[in-house]
């Protein structure tokens, strides 16, 4: 996460939240995770439960940052 936001906000943190789509994953809902995204500038939003069309969303979204 850290890495994303300092490639796309350089050293400045966002000035507004972003929001960080991700799916239910304990990885993703872990408090410690939600805590560090709000710390540097992201809003965790996660995805409907049994929402397959949404977790693809999501998928392609962190395929999307890891390229970039």
């Amino acid at each position: 996460m850290l890495e994303s936001v300092e490639k796309r906000f350089g050293d400045q943190l966002p000035i507004t939240p972003v929001q960080w789509l991700s799916d239910n994953g304990s990885a993703y809902t872990a408090e410690q995770t939600r805590l560090f995204a709000r710390q540097i500038g992201l809003q965790p939003v996660t995805t409907p439960v049994r929402s397959p069309q949404s977790n693809g969303m999501a998928e392609s979204f962190v395929k999307t940052i890891k390229r970039d």
